[in-house]
């Protein structure tokens, strides 16, 4: 029988299986994989003492008692002996970690960046001109500005601008395909790369990725430009870069 998975891509598929491999599962049913280094990983980073028996419980983030706009940067919450832990959970490359309406993302630039007319309809110009590439933007005052103020803009990828509780740690899995079956999914899964915030944050800080417009390791670029003036912030293949550092 099939499972019914909330959600259409493959990110939020991915989010279901690692709920469905952990919730509810005892230490000693974990075969020794990766997912179950990262729950080892995650009870000796927090002091919790466990045992072979010791239950593991997974269930959603419930952004309702937030302003949330979109999708929260909690995915699941693992709760290990009575302590809960917020998971942010990607799978594949070119991951989107943030995205933002263009008004709100100026306000900060004007306001917190001091950010001069010129820049601002730069960027206007920018998210309305669907014939520009993101190439544009290499080495431009606006450029300039967003590596200028590097840790705070990937401070605000990071925890967002709703308020919402702070992601504790982070799951990195291989790219899910369509075709994939069960098994191969459940592999997938079982090899994930993981981590906590504060070692993300210090990687994203200390390298810079390739892209045209890189803010550290993540890359500035319009969301969709036939559709809105949104802006988002990616990683281009976290779960590779987590494996090597």
């Amino acid at each position: 029988m099939a499972q019914k998975v909330k959600g259409r891509n493959e990110g939020f598929k991915t989010e279901y299986l690692i709920e469905k491999y952990l919730d509810n599962k005892k230490i000693k049913d974990l075969k020794e994989t990766n997912i179950k280094k990262f729950i080892l990983y995650i009870c000796n980073e927090n002091r919790i003492e466990i045992n072979k028996d010791t239950i593991i419980n997974v269930k959603d983030f419930n952004k309702k008692n937030f302003k949330i706009k979109g999708s929260p940067k909690t995915d699941k919450i693992f709760k290990i002996k009575n302590k809960e832990f917020n998971i942010s959970i990607k799978s594949g490359k070119g991951n989107a970690f943030h995205e933002e309406q263009e008004r709100t993302f100026i306000d900060l630039l004007k306001n917190k960046f001091n950010a001069n007319n010129e820049i601002i309809t730069f960027l206007r110009r920018f998210l309305r001109d669907k014939n520009q590439k993101n190439n544009v933007l290499k080495n431009t005052k606006f450029h300039n500005l967003l590596k200028e103020h590097k840790g705070e803009l990937i401070s605000r990828v990071l925890s967002g601008i709703y308020g919402e509780p702070g992601v504790n740690y982070y799951c990195f899995c291989p790219k899910m395909e369509p075709s994939d079956s069960k098994n191969i999914r459940i592999k997938k899964i079982e090899s994930c790369h993981f981590s906590n915030h504060a070692n993300i944050v210090d990687y994203l800080n200390s390298h810079e990725s390739n892209s045209n417009c890189n803010v550290g390791g993540l890359s500035f670029q319009a969301q969709n430009k036939k559709r809105s003036t949104n802006i988002q912030f990616k990683w281009s293949d976290p779960y590779n870069d987590i494996k090597q550092s």
